[in-house]
Parts: structure tokens; sequence; C-alpha cells
């Protein structure tokens, strides 16, 4: 049998107890009990989650959807419209559900605003209707809305059918709801939104000896997979797998065009087509016969190819016994043959004769060394310029079509990230390119010479310090190395003050994103997600 979506949302209900309370644990008890909830369903559902019927790898990205940056499904705009027309809802509950991203209190949690409505209204199927739908019938009816969208990876899109045309979203979404409680409702809404709250699940925690049968002087760590999986599609009795890259497809290029480290487009596509140099090796005919040393020199035009084959080529070289002929010597290596009677620039004209003879024997003596020399420099290794911390994006918005005076707030700004934030995949490859921010994870590289301090119009560049508030002793941690770091930078402001950036939830370039959109908030974003100044 496969594996019943209902057996996910009672672990995601134990977590959402853990996480959610009145009185929070300390973040030990928290963690413990977190892992120990884990450790307790893994147990009881291990050979289920093991049954040849039942696809492992899409339970596991259930539980962490914001790992599945491969599916784009395009309904969080609307969300509220489908889930409304799906349980006819009444005009008066609609307008509380359609004020769901006004709730500060649970930061805009749609799943749990139609869970309380589901429940006022009494739609509940019975338990057996809910204990039948599958955790791989949910993942592939997800899948179908994903192959039709413009955002999804290469590899999703490839296991479109031929033939095949988009589905009605509302249709598939409307035989999975009507079949859901209104817990399973509030998780299937959350997992499509890729949003689970304030339930955080850790990356891998450690397993003990009990549970694996092995010695406890081995340890085992359980990680959830780090990028999606290769994608699956089950037809029937068919399976076909997806084909391509499973990052996901951007719209707009996020490489900046001026970075130091990644050249543009056009330069990029000249260098691959330009063929790799062909090298000619000769000996040097200055040094001796018995510690010759190999000299490469590049001609100025590549040589054609050869009319034997590769096969007949000899492919070691061993230093010959006697001395080079002549015509062995590289032409560039010559030196330039004077005119008749010319004299040396190297000698002045107020020279005697005697002097000048000497000057042509020692010219005839020493061949071109400066040329020699000259080549060798030419093809020496040169130092890359350093790498920097930093990494850059378009620095405009791709969101907002308004005039100038309500641009985007963090166009072209420099997002200081905590590094709790750097495993987030959401945040660092969608919401940051879409905004035109750049970001720096290493407080040691503050500073750097790459670090921006000015943008091109001559403004200073803003800086912001994201946080995650889910996680508030390592927040408090971070923004206290920053201070430190800080104070050793010695930025100042335009006063001569040290300089103040603002501290804010990672969530604010979620609510900033939609306001560029067009969407009406009804907050003030900001203001929402303000946590303090450093």
């Amino acid at each position: 049998m496969p594996f019943p979506f209902v057996y996910m949302c009672d672990l995601l209900d134990k977590l959402e107890d853990i996480h959610v309370r009145e009185v929070a644990y300390l973040p030990k008890d928290r963690i413990s009990r977190t892992k120990d909830a884990l450790m307790s369903w893994f147990q009881t559902h291990r050979w289920r989650i093991n049954a040849q019927d039942t696809d492992g790898n899409a339970v596991l990205m259930m539980l962490k959807p914001e790992r599945q940056i491969d599916r784009e499904y395009g309904l969080e705009e609307y969300m509220e419209q489908i889930l409304a027309r799906i349980f006819k809802i009444p005009s008066a509950m609609y307008e509380r559900l359609k004020n769901w991203r006004e709730d500060g209190h649970n930061h805009g949690d749609l799943g749990l605003r139609l869970c309380k409505v589901l429940q006022e209204m009494k739609i509940t199927p019975p338990s057996s209707t809910a204990s039948i739908i599958s955790a791989d019938e949910i993942d592939q009816a997800l899948l179908r809305i994903a192959i039709f969208n413009a955002g999804s990876s290469l590899a999703i899109k490839s296991l479109k059918e031929q033939d095949e045309t988009a589905p009605d979203r509302i249709e598939v979404l409307e035989g999975l709801y009507l079949r859901l409680q209104p817990r399973e409702a509030k998780w299937l809404t959350r997992i499509i939104l890729k949003n689970f709250g304030p339930v955080t699940l850790p990356s891998g925690f450690p397993v003990p000896g009990s549970v694996t049968h092995l010695p406890n002087s081995l340890p085992v760590m359980l990680n959830f997979p780090a990028k999606p999986p290769t994608p699956k599609r089950r037809t029937r009795t068919r399976v076909k797998r997806g084909v391509g890259s499973n990052k996901p497809v951007q719209p707009f290029p996020t490489s900046p065009t001026s970075s130091p480290n990644l050249p543009p487009a056009e330069t990029a596509a000249a260098v691959a087509a330009k063929p790799a140099p062909r090298y000619r090796v000769g000996w040097d005919p200055q040094s001796s016969t018995l510690s010759a040393t190999v000299k490469i020199t590049v001609p100025p035009t590549p040589a054609k190819a050869s009319p034997l084959p590769s096969s007949s080529a000899p492919r070691l070289a061993s230093p010959p016994t006697s001395p080079l002929p002549a015509a062995s010597i590289p032409a560039n290596s010559l030196p330039p043959r004077k005119a008749l009677g010319q004299i040396s620039s190297n000698i002045p004209s107020g020279a005697s004769q005697s002097q000048q003879s000497q000057s042509r024997s020692q010219e005839k003596n020493t061949p071109a060394r400066h040329s020699i020399i000259s080549s060798n420099s030419k093809h020496s290794p040169t130092k890359s310029p350093p790498k920097s911390p930093v990494v850059f994006s378009t620095g405009k918005c791709l969101l907002t079509r308004r005039p100038t005076p309500n641009r985007c707030q963090f166009s072209s700004s420099l997002l200081i990230l905590s590094p709790c934030l750097q495993s987030n995949p959401h945040l660092i490859q969608t919401l940051i390119p879409h905004h035109g921010a750049h970001y720096l994870t290493s407080l040691s590289q503050l500073s750097h010479p790459t670090v921006p301090r000015r943008a091109k119009s001559g403004r200073r560049v803003k800086k912001f310090i994201l946080v995650d508030i889910t996680r508030p002793e390592k927040a408090v941690r971070f923004c206290q190395d920053v201070e430190k770091a800080l104070r050793e930078v010695g930025w100042k402001s335009r006063g001569g003050r040290r300089e103040r950036i603002p501290i804010f939830d990672w969530r604010v370039l979620e609510s900033a994103a939609k306001w560029d959109r067009g969407l009406v908030l009804g907050f003030d974003a900001l203001e929402k997600h303000f946590q303090g100044v450093v």
C-alpha cells in the first residue's frame, strides 16, 4: 500500500505543537524534542517508506518543500481564490481568508486560516476517505501542474507526454482538497506554498545504534536530500524519468554584466568559439648539448592540421646528442637584421670605429637575449584579480514596473546574510536575484576592496542584515558578530558617526516581492519585519 498522507500530517502536527506554544521551549529542549519526534516517526514507518510501491524521495521532499526548487506551481498569487471556489466559501468568510497576508501573529499563514474556516463551515469528510490519499498521489498531481509552468526546471518539463495539454489546475486541486480533513488541507496548502511557517526540520540528526543495529562507535547521520532528486512521473505501470537540469529556469539573467569574475555573454561565446593555441617545442641553441632547456613558442597564426593520422605522430621527444642546426631556431628569437652601414643605437654617434666594430662583434656573439626574455615574460602566468566575496546581481529589480519614486527598496543594496540562511535556496536563487540585490556571507571579508560602498549614481550603497527570527539565539549571536566586525572596519556615515545597519527578517523580501508585483498587502512590509539596528 502506498504511504498515506495522513501519517505525514501526524508528524507535522506534532512538530508544530513543539515549535508553536504559548510558553516556548528552551532552544536545546526544542531541538531534542524535534529529533525525538522525527526518530520515533521514522522508526514506526520505516517499513512503509521502504516499501516497493512507495516513492521514498517524494515523502522526504514533501517534508522539506522549500528544497523543491525545480518545481514552480504558479499558484501563490491567487491561491485563496482557488480555495474559495473549491470549497464554495461564503463571501463573509472569504474576506477573512483573503486577508491572510495581514495576519502578523501567524506570519501570513494561509493554511492555518483555511483550517479554521473549514472547521467553522463543518466541512469534514470521513477519516476513511482522507486515509486513502497517498503522498505519492499528491506528489504526482502537483507534478502535473509544475510540468506546464514556465518557471520549472528542464527535468520537470521533460516529463510532458506527447500531445499532452495543460490540465485544469482547479480540477486537479479539487480532486485532492475535497477528500482531505481540515488539518490535512492545512498542510497541503503549506506544501504548495513551500512554507511551513515556524515549523523547521533540521537538515540532519544523529541516529543511535539501537536504530541502525550498528556499534555506537560508528556514528550515523540521517540527512535530508540537499537538492531535489531526478523527478519521476508514474503513468499506470510506466515510470518516466526527467531529463535535463534540475535548476529552475530564470526568466531574467541574474549574472552581473560588470562582474570581474564572470565574462559577458558575448565574450564567453567568443572564447568558446576560439580554438585552443597550438605550441611548438624547440631546443634553446644557446645552451649546451648536455643541459638543453625546452623553450615553448607560440606561432602568430594557428598551424594547419597535419595530414598524417594522430597514431603516426610521435608522442615522446628525447634530447639530441649533437647541437641542433640553425634551421631549428625559432624565427621570432633571431635578432633583427640591420641595414648596410647602419650604426647600432646602443653606441653614441661620436664613438670611434674600433668601438663600433667591437659592439657589432658582441651583438653577433650574443644572440637576441632581449627577444627571448620578452617572449618568456609574454607567456608567463599573470596573477588573476582577487576573488570578490560579494555575490553580485544585476542591480535592477526584475519585479517592479512602477515609476522611479516607488522603486524597489532592495535593488542594488548589499545584504549581509546570517549563516543559517546560506542553505535557503528560495532566498539565494529566487528572492535576492529578482530584487537585484548583492549579498555577502563572510563577516571577515567586509574590508575587502570589492565590497561596494557607492553605486554608479554616486549614492551610498544601502546595507541590510537578514536573519531568521525562528532561530533567535543564532540571530542574536550573528548580530553581535556583525557589531564587532563593523567596529574593526570603521564604516562611517555622512556625518562622521558610525554607520547604522538595519536588521530584518529574511521574509521581508517575500513581502517586498508581492508589493513590487502590484499586490496590496495592507501593511508596511519593512515595519512588520524590522528587528533592530546594528
